[in-house]
């Protein structure tokens, strides 16, 4: 098919006095047949990403939401013996777990709706659409805000030297009102959890389960520390009934 155009391309050509060549027009639509096929790729990745980060945000709202039915049914894959710590521990998971998607939605609500008012403010091409990833990649800490920052400032420098620099300062805005002021708040209440020790977790879950580590990542650090605390917990209360006795 490409091979017939081609050669209508080159006979039109030769009709109104201009002769590339076949080698030359074969050349050109091979490179633009090419040029296509990666561009239709990198879109094709970029909605296969966007998708996974929205079906996972709708699962994680869904486990969040009902906790409870998840871990009982977990609990009965256990002997009955066990059954009741095994609750008890999910039933911390689980609040932690909670906590912290409450917090990361909230992160997500403020650099979203701030984003694309303050872009729209400055005039930036975009900025409702700006505003929206950068909602959803905040969804992933630390590298979400490392992308949406480079999206932001490439649009802005697309439009000019004076929008491009203002959307540097939006996005730093943002993410020092959201370091500084809505992380800290919630993480009074969440998890605390060190960010390079999350950041690592990222790195790692990401390069074994490519954009469901990145996701899993601060959640199954959160799910470990709960565990690890409550078997310290319990190690500590049979010491203590061992020295008692």
């Amino acid at each position: 098919l490409v091979q017939v155009q081609v050669d209508r391309v080159s006979t039109w050509l030769e009709a109104h006095g201009v002769n590339l060549g076949m080698s030359d027009l074969r050349s050109a639509a091979q490179q633009l047949m090419g040029s296509i096929g990666r561009v239709t790729a990198a879109v094709g990745s970029a909605i296969g990403v966007f998708s996974s980060l929205v079906l996972m945000l709708v699962l994680a709202i869904f486990l969040a939401a009902e906790p409870g039915t998840y871990a009982r049914g977990s609990a009965w894959l256990l002997p009955i013996g066990k059954r009741e710590a095994a609750l008890s521990l999910l039933d911390k998971m689980g609040s932690a777990l909670r906590r912290l998607m409450a917090g990361r939605l909230l992160g997500m609500a403020v650099e979203g709706v701030g984003t694309w008012l303050l872009l729209l403010v400055g005039g930036v091409p975009m900025a409702a659409l700006l505003g929206v990833l950068t909602g959803i990649l905040a969804f992933l800490p630390n590298i979400g805000a490392i992308i949406s920052g480079a999206l932001i400032i490439l649009v802005g420098f697309s439009a000019g030297t004076e929008i491009g620099i203002y959307a540097i300062v939006v996005y730093l805005a943002v993410q020092m009102i959201d370091g500084y002021l809505i992380v800290p708040m919630v993480a009074r209440r969440a998890v605390d959890l060190p960010p390079a020790l999350v950041l690592a977790a990222q790195i790692l879950f990401g390069t074994l389960f490519g954009i469901l580590g990145l996701f899993l990542a601060d959640s199954v650090l959160a799910m470990a520390k709960v565990f690890l605390e409550e078997r310290a917990q319990r190690r500590e209360q049979e010491s203590a009934g061992k020295e008692g006795t």
